[in-house]
């Protein structure tokens, strides 16, 4: 299967696939723990970026070389397109209770966190850019 292939046949399904290694790989259900940590994340986030154009999603599809994945929160820093399916420039990534690596993105910022971590580390990470 193709990447093409993929997003074509992912936008069909009732739940959500990562695209990894050629193949779709199904989405693990989360724990309240995980999306606590999330919705914190992204409630610390958002007003950091207000007021830059930056915007902060959650669970959003990201293209990495020829793979899918879906972090918990991205930054993107492109233009706002209602209807995108992806960030048009990714500028940070957060993942949480996924360690992977994202160095196909070369300057995207990324950080793993753990459930049980302090979600203020985001802001330690997050450049004076947001400022």
């Amino acid at each position: 299967m193709t990447i093409d292939e993929f997003l074509a046949w992912e936008v069909q399904q009732p739940g959500r696939y990562e695209f990894l290694d050629g193949q779709p790989v199904p989405l693990e259900g989360s724990t309240q723990g995980r999306s606590l940590l999330i919705s914190d994340i992204a409630a610390i986030l958002r007003p950091t970026v207000r007021g830059t154009g930056m915007r902060v999603l959650i669970n959003f599809r990201v293209r990495v070389g020829d793979e899918v994945r879906y972090p918990a929160v991205v930054i993107d820093a492109g233009p706002y397109v209602a209807d995108a399916l992806e960030p048009s420039q990714p500028y940070a990534v957060i993942d949480v209770d996924r360690p992977r690596d994202w160095s196909a993105l070369p300057d995207v910022r990324y950080l793993s966190l753990k459930t049980g971590d302090d979600p203020e580390e985001v802001l330690t990470f997050i450049s004076a850019r947001t400022k």
